[in-house]
């Protein structure tokens, strides 16, 4: 095992920042022309992509969120029309909750989709290479673990 030097913890450092970087010009962009923040956005394409709705513990694992956080977000979207919660109760768990996409949910996703796709090749998919991706993909695949 390769130990911790100065140049794995600088490397680490810079992921952070560079990470941090591109969400907030994400952010920034779904803002401007939505209102929406990243965080928001993130839920509603999670749902979208869950065929609508799921849920509570299963777009907390999809989102890697802990209940508490996604909970308030949730509360924001719902008051905003995007999303309802509707409970629906198991032999197993008799507190779960199911979100759905609203109408609107699904309308602010999809445009606001345009932005996001937008923001992420003008400051992601623009600047690397083929080679940057399959390489990028490779660390993530190992750092997933």
């Amino acid at each position: 095992m390769p130990r911790l030097d100065a140049g794995r913890v600088a490397t680490w450092r810079a992921f952070g920042v560079v990470a941090a970087d591109m969400q907030r010009r994400v952010d920034a962009g779904l803002v401007e022309d939505y209102q929406l923040p990243l965080v928001w956005f993130e839920i509603l394409a999670a749902l979208q992509a869950g065929g609508g709705s799921m849920r509570v513990g299963e777009l907390c694992d999809v989102l890697r969120e802990v209940p508490s956080s996604l909970s308030r977000r949730l509360d924001r979207l719902e008051e905003e029309g995007f999303v309802e919660r509707v409970a629906t109760p198991t032999p197993d768990d008799k507190r779960a909750v199911t979100v759905s996409l609203t109408r609107d949910g699904r309308a602010e996703w999809r445009d606001a989709n345009i932005t996001y796709r937008r923001m992420v090749q003008q400051h992601f998919a623009n600047v690397l290479t083929d080679t940057d991706i399959a390489a990028l993909q490779r660390i993530f695949g190992k750092l997933g673990r």
